[in-house]
């Protein structure tokens, strides 16, 4: 199709996935240069996207919103075509909502597979990375092949300000190195242990790092437990938004984490990432240059993105790692470069 004046893209959330979309923006923005990119989203994952070069506006959607509302304002602003990488009910009223645009959206998996993995208890397989799945998309709506964008994070003005500002009130020495360990995740069945990235957190301090754990303020417990195992690791917890984190993650030198949206933000920046799967499949992501942790079990992954228990009961895909491989697998990190961030 021609180019249009004004591009909506739609990825309401988690932050993993609106992080995984960027690669489409700079896609887009490469095929459509003359294009403004409206990006829509929650308003509180905004800082993901505010800065990216490609988004001309962030619109974002305010608790409670009906489509409705959101699809007059698109209008307000000039939309006159919608890339739709969120995919669920609530842009698909969305678009009946903006009847007659032009409208392309990501294809998320077949029923038949999703029937198989939750109803009959087949385990997921990865035909097609996400992120390559919403490249597939961009190229429906332009018509044609399109160059590869990269996962890149851009950071605001004042979110390497805000994380020095939080380590400094946490007590971090400012002339000493630091990593960063998020115990957080979404889903039970994909945290890593907390005493175990306290465990991970002691080798660390004892190698002469210092160890920020971030978090929501709903995930102090778990930096709390860190802390029982190494009390000199620094709990940054309910401190930073995202924009924050973000400045946190582009000033360490190493990350780890779960299969969680700070973990894509580390690969985002490009810093080097240690990362933990268990109920879910790393091969859903591009891990080059970094180190996913998986023992992928004969009932591994269960899930597509996660469960609040493990169905078998023993939890042996995590709780089979243990500190002293995280730690080897980590030091190869240490070890290395800074990297540029990876392709997507």
């Amino acid at each position: 199709m021609d180019a249009p004046a004004t591009l909506a893209v739609i990825r309401f959330g988690g932050a993993g996935d609106v992080l995984l979309a960027t690669p489409v923006l700079e896609a887009l923005s490469g095929a459509w240069p003359s294009t403004r990119i409206l990006f829509v989203v929650k308003a509180p994952l905004a800082p993901l996207v505010a800065h990216h070069p490609a988004v001309h506006q962030v619109v974002t959607l305010a608790p409670g919103e009906s489509p409705w509302s959101l699809a007059r304002r698109l209008r307000e602003r000039g939309a006159a075509a919608v890339l739709d990488l969120h995919g669920k009910i609530r842009s698909k009223l969305l678009h009946a909502a903006l009847p007659g645009l032009p409208w392309a959206t990501w294809h998320k998996r077949d029923l038949a597979e999703t029937v198989a993995v939750k109803l009959a208890g087949r385990r997921p397989r990865v035909a097609l990375r996400q992120a390559d799945r919403y490249h597939a998309a961009a190229e429906r709506l332009v018509g044609r092949p399109l160059p590869r964008g990269c996962l890149r994070h851009h950071l605001g003005p004042e979110d390497r300000a805000v994380a020095g500002a939080a380590l400094r009130e946490a007590g971090a020495n400012p002339d000493r190195p630091f990593v960063v360990l998020s115990p957080g995740a979404a889903w039970a069945t994909k945290r890593w242990p907390p005493e175990r990235y306290g465990a991970l957190a002691a080798h660390a301090i004892a190698a002469g790092f210092q160890v920020a754990v971030p978090g929501s303020a709903a995930e102090r417990p778990l930096a709390a437990r860190i802390r029982e195992v190494a009390p000199q690791a620094l709990d940054l917890s309910g401190r930073l938004d995202l924009g924050g984190l973000a400045g946190l993650l582009d000033r360490c030198r190493a990350f780890a984490g779960n299969d969680s949206g700070p973990m894509h933000l580390a690969r985002a920046l490009g810093v080097p990432t240690l990362a933990f799967f268990g109920s879910t499949d790393p091969a859903m992501f591009d891990l080059t240059d970094h180190r996913p942790l998986y023992r992928g079990l004969s009932c591994s992954p269960c899930s597509f993105y996660g469960r609040s228990r493990c169905p078998e009961g023993h939890f042996q895909c995590m709780l089979g790692i243990d500190a002293e491989t995280a730690w080897q697998a980590f030091l190869t990190l240490l070890a290395g470069a800074r990297r540029p961030p990876p392709a997507a």
